[in-house]
């Protein structure tokens, strides 16, 4: 919990840099990416959905890091994130009606027709199994067997007691015994993000491209500001003119020269416009066209 603390407020604060900022991001992500997987694989029944998801999760807690009161809040916090994130998804109609029975991956270990049958067929009876169970203990017994969360961590990230998770995974678990606990446990390990570093990436690349985009300043129609990322670096090009771009999530400066430029962010925390500041003056407004 302290480190989550220390990450969290470096993340908020206006002293960090930019690469400060995203080191402690980066650490926040792999300390929650499983428990953000989890938590929307337990609503949306959908390993593949459920990685969309909690990646778009992260980068939207990234925009609203400011929002968070205090620090200690964080996994409420973002699990209620996670949460809004699935409702959005939902809402879209794109859940899969089978999902939870996808055995793709699985596909070409062995040849014998009866032993690939009697595989699927278990994973059909575990994942009806699990479709079956409440929302509440779906989510519990999913964030115990991904990555083996203590009980405090997963009370801690749902907000509720302790009490309340134990209960809920004793549940769970009279449900799911033997053979169909073994194979859920399998299956929901060999998806977990921290299996590799490509779910990190992704949000890395995330929150990098929000700032990525055209500007086109208000008073000055035919004035652009073009930014771009190359990697781990963020680009500006304007008039002609090519700058390496550094500095806070809300606030981006050039080392060539003083320019420096705020981001106004919408109520849902996207990027809307650009305020360019050079010298210590105000040049103008640019909004984000595309």
């Amino acid at each position: 919990m302290n480190d989550t603390l220390t990450m969290v407020t470096r993340i908020a604060s206006e002293d960090a840099t930019l690469a400060e900022k995203h080191d402690a991001f980066d650490r926040l992500v792999a300390a929650f990416q499983d428990m953000a997987f989890a938590c929307a694989y337990g609503v949306l029944g959908d390993f593949h959905l459920a990685e969309d998801v909690s990646q778009q999760a992260f980068i939207t807690a990234w925009q609203k890091i400011h929002q968070l009161r205090e620090t200690e809040a964080f996994p409420g916090w973002f699990r209620k994130i996670v949460l809004t994130e699935c409702s959005r998804m939902t809402r879209k109609k794109r859940v899969r009606t089978t999902s939870l029975d996808d055995g793709r991956q699985h596909a070409a270990i062995d040849d014998d027709p009866e032993k690939k049958l009697e595989r699927n067929e278990l994973r059909r009876m575990v994942f009806g199994a699990v479709e079956r169970l409440p929302v509440n203990e779906r989510i519990a017994i999913t964030l115990f067997y991904l990555n083996e969360q203590t009980h405090a961590d997963i009370s801690a990230f749902l907000d509720v007691p302790v009490t309340t998770v134990a209960k809920r995974l004793h549940t769970a678990r009279s449900r799911l015994k033997g053979k169909l606990m073994s194979e859920f446990k399998r299956q929901v390990s060999s998806r977990k993000p921290s299996r590799n570093a490509s779910f990190a990436k992704k949000v890395r690349a995330g929150v990098y491209d929000e700032y990525v985009g055209r500007y086109r300043f208000e008073l000055r129609p035919d004035l652009i500001v073009t930014i771009t990322r190359e990697g781990d670096r963020l680009i500006g090009e304007a008039s002609g003119q090519r700058n390496v771009l550094f500095g806070s999530d809300n606030e981006l400066c050039t080392s060539e020269f003083d320019g420096r430029g705020t981001f106004v962010r919408k109520r849902r925390g996207g990027i809307s416009h650009l305020v360019y500041y050079e010298f210590g003056q105000e040049m103008g407004l640019a909004r984000k066209i595309s």
